[in-house]
């Protein structure tokens, strides 16, 4: 009787040490090894998303005079964008050390910066109500009109962005979503261009030059996928601009310059560019010389943290 109760608990305690040793003792076990890859501070980013011409509410109505066409009477234009898309490559850098400024106010300015090139294509139309007046100024008749267009950008891009992250149940430690802010420039030079013949030449008929320059902001609502990947969908739209435009649609870059308004002119009216974005971005991994570390020690845990 003895050795068989001794048998028994010696069983028993083998369970208990098996099952401690099969039960991981951490959720980061549980589903998979420890992620101990060595990353760069830069890596490779793609986007692709729509583009849309946001238009004014109000329309405006101009008084035409039989020096125009023949045409007596008023028109008003009736803006309104069509959805794009777009495509850009690139690379984003995080910042190997912080600023001086940053360091004194106790937060991070910049999380990281990107850069990229792509392609732009722009879709808008314009309808066109026309009334004839007699010498009265009584309405005799009216007819609308639409009239498109259709552009496409080459561009290069560059914006600094702060994240915002999230605590984890009022904690320290951060989640894996973040609000990702960014402020740029852009240049972009239109390549193509699909225009219907407009109707009326009048001093508001303008036609943007195929180069601007523009500051925008972008928005982002970022998940960390992995540590070093992430996807961030977003918009970006512009805040300010430099262009030149032109009485004709004719791609030159002589004409009035315009310093400030970042919309497009096109036909009688302008139109401001929205982009709707999926961003993905991947850091690198360097290159191990020899065994990789056991453990991330704590130069390297700060180093990465956002990574």
């Amino acid at each position: 009787m003895k050795w068989i109760t001794v048998l028994t608990l010696s069983f028993l305690s083998f369970g208990v040490f098996g099952q401690r040793d099969l039960t991981p003792s951490s959720r980061k076990q549980a589903f998979g090894k420890r992620d101990l890859r060595s990353l760069a501070n830069y890596g490779l980013q793609f986007q692709l998303g729509a583009t849309y011409l946001m238009s004014k509410l109000k329309n405006d109505s101009y008084e035409s005079t039989p020096a125009v066409g023949g045409f007596r009477g008023n028109y008003i234009p009736d803006p309104r964008g069509r959805l794009g898309g777009y495509a850009e490559i690139g690379m984003f850098h995080f910042p190997k050390k912080r600023s001086k400024l940053s360091l004194a106010l106790g937060t991070v300015l910049v999380s990281y910066y990107d850069w990229g090139i792509g392609f732009k294509y722009f879709r808008g139309t314009e309808d066109l109500q026309r009334d004839f007046v007699d010498g009265l100024g009584t309405v005799v008749n009216s007819s609308t009109d639409p009239f498109n267009f259709e552009f496409g950008h080459i561009y290069g891009r560059f914006s600094l962005h702060k994240n915002i992250h999230f605590k984890k149940n009022r904690g320290r430690d951060k989640s894996n979503f973040f609000l990702d802010n960014s402020l740029g420039i852009n240049v972009d030079y239109r390549v193509t261009t699909k225009t219907d013949p407009y109707v009326l030449a009048t001093e508001v008929q303008q036609y943007s030059a195929p180069l601007h320059a523009q500051l925008h902001y972008g928005l982002g609502f970022g998940f960390r996928l992995k540590r070093g990947a992430y996807l961030i969908p977003g918009v970006r739209s512009p805040l300010l601009g430099f262009q030149m435009t032109n009485p004709a649609p004719a791609n030159t870059v002589s004409g009035r310059s315009t310093f400030g308004n970042p919309s497009f002119h096109w036909f009688s009216t302008r139109y401001w560019p929205l982009l709707i974005h999926v961003k993905y971005m991947f850091a690198f991994e360097k290159k191990q010389k020899g065994c990789p570390p056991a453990e991330i020690n704590d130069q390297d845990r700060g180093t990465q943290q956002n990574r």
